[in-house]
């Protein structure tokens, strides 16, 4: 469960996420429950040096708040946070594109996809399914 706390044109609001799955959101906005049909997920991709710097490390891997994370140098993916890896959508060689879905890591009982951060190649992967994994863990490299 995650709770924002926004404000929208001068105008307070608490939202917390109770569920996601892969067709709705059920979210509780300042305390009524909605339920949020999704249409589409689009995962936007700014160009690497557009990135904000949370999402980017030049040496040894750590936390990122985002669904994913890369390291400038190596193009190395690693987790945003705990959990265990349910499945892994691409192979090693195999040329990917960014916001493309590579694999599925469950967190508190969410699964969560974690997609390319740029277009590449899969170089190495560096889990396989069922494995715990540490926030900060690399994943998956890219070239």
């Amino acid at each position: 469960m995650k709770e924002y706390k926004l404000s929208i044109n001068a105008n307070s609001y608490t939202v917390v996420i109770k569920d996601v799955t892969d067709d709705a959101v059920l979210a509780e906005v300042n305390g009524k429950k909605h339920l949020v049909r999704i249409d589409t997920i689009a995962n936007i991709c700014p160009p690497l040096e557009k990135q904000l710097p949370t999402q980017l490390t030049t040496s040894s891997p750590s936390p990122s708040p985002s669904s994913s994370a890369l390291t400038a140098d190596s193009g190395t993916i690693i987790t945003p946070i705990p959990g265990q890896i349910i499945s892994i959508s691409v192979s090693q060689g195999e040329k990917i594109r960014c916001g493309q879905k590579l694999l599925v890591l469950e967190a508190m009982k969410l699964e969560n996809s974690i997609t390319a951060t740029m277009d590449g190649t899969v170089n190495e992967i560096l889990v396989a399914e069922g494995d715990v994994v540490t926030q900060g863990q690399p994943l998956i490299v890219l070239v």
